[in-house]
């Protein structure tokens, strides 16, 4: 008796199975990834601009002195009419060394300022401001 063993079709299928379960299972993970990546950045962003509208909100109101008090801002530079403050994961000011998010605010010119929001040296927001003075 010729008989023949189905085993070795058996097998092709299983291993087209396990290659198929494989890609898909890839493909998932890629996603995953992708998208927490994406949601990292996009609570780096809101973290952002609440801090660069917190900063621009202070100096609208108190002009630079308000920064140097409210924020801990790290001083003038002598080069160019700008301070730098760091914050927190949370959006609070802090210590150069617990500084997550580093803000520089430079000032343009009269009744302008730049504020640049940046974690890990990269930029993540930059706010433009506009103060209007009123003449009493």
């Amino acid at each position: 008796m010729n008989r023949k063993h189905p085993s070795g079709v058996f097998m092709m299928e299983m291993i087209a199975v396990v290659f198929f379960f494989i890609l898909c299972a890839g493909i998932c993970i890629k996603t995953f990834v992708k998208a927490d990546v994406m949601s990292r950045e996009a609570a780096d962003l809101n973290q952002g601009v609440l801090i660069a509208q917190s900063v621009a909100e202070v100096w609208k109101a108190e002009g630079p002195e308000g920064l140097e008090k409210k924020f801990q801002a790290y001083g003038q530079e002598e080069e160019s009419d700008g301070y730098t403050m760091g914050f927190d994961q949370s959006g609070n000011p802090c210590e150069k060394e617990r500084t997550v998010f580093d803000v520089r605010a430079d000032i343009t010119g009269p009744g302008h300022m730049e504020v640049t929001v940046s974690k890990n040296g990269k930029r993540v927001y930059t706010l433009t401001v506009t103060r209007h003075e009123t003449q009493q």
